[in-house]
């Protein structure tokens, strides 16, 4: 069965929420000069209306005013991830962990660029490295469950952290967990529970990327189910 995949890039929740975990982060250090705390929110600002290049801009000066703060290297390189230039994203999230080694977050989004690099083994360790130490990052159990799902062809396991995800997002209502959790189901042959998903997807988001797939999706679980009960 061919089964459309979802791609990290399209999770609405994206890494714009870490804004505010991150700033809160017991022990993280404060800003020693406020022109680098200003241009550090002048990055997040560009980040936000997805100007990367801006983004790097402000993100590159703040840390030359102030190299010690883990969070500029971490959007820098959100932003490197963005323009795909995953080596750049990789050594910028090399230096965020360097300076603070605890942050679950640094590390899913660590796994992210090197997944795109086809580094999957190192992938995988930075995903589940990021639920040890924070078992409660959605994003991490997103990253990870649609690594099970696009490269190890795990449905259950994709599906568990897909589950997980859900449980704990600040946002019960977003549509990309269900449209990867319904991706999977379908491998499972759990037409009911994707039919689920998918219709999860619709009522959330009429316009979601994955509409004609969710409905194709839809239609073939339905025919899959009435033949299932004719037999």
């Amino acid at each position: 069965m061919e089964v459309s995949i979802y791609l990290f890039s399209g999770m609405k929740i994206l890494f714009l929420n870490l804004i505010v975990m991150l700033a809160g982060l017991p022990g993280a250090p404060c800003f020693a000069q406020t022109n680098a705390e200003s241009f550090y929110y002048a990055g997040l600002s560009a980040f936000g209306v997805r100007d990367y290049n801006a983004a790097l801009t402000n993100f590159a000066k703040s840390v030359e005013l102030n190299p010690r703060i883990p969070m500029t290297y971490n959007w820098s390189g959100r932003s490197k991830w963005w323009l795909k230039d995953y080596s750049g994203a990789i050594a910028d999230y090399d230096k965020a962990i360097a300076l603070d080694p605890k942050c679950g977050g640094y590390y899913s989004n660590h796994g992210q660029a090197k997944y795109a690099l086809n580094m999957m083994s190192e992938a995988l360790e930075d995903f589940d490295k990021a639920i040890e130490l924070d078992p409660k990052n959605a994003q991490a159990y997103f990253n990870r469950g649609t690594f099970k799902l696009n490269y190890l062809t795990n449905y259950a396991g994709a599906t568990a952290d897909y589950t997980k995800a859900i449980e704990i997002h600040d946002d019960p209502e977003e549509e990309d967990i269900y449209f990867c959790r319904g991706n999977a189901r379908m491998e499972l042959k759990d037409y009911a529970g994707a039919i689920a998903d998918y219709r999860k997807v619709l009522e959330l988001n009429p316009k979601h990327v994955g509409f004609q797939t969710a409905m194709t999706n839809i239609a073939n679980a339905q025919r899959f189910l009435s033949e299932w009960k004719k037999k």
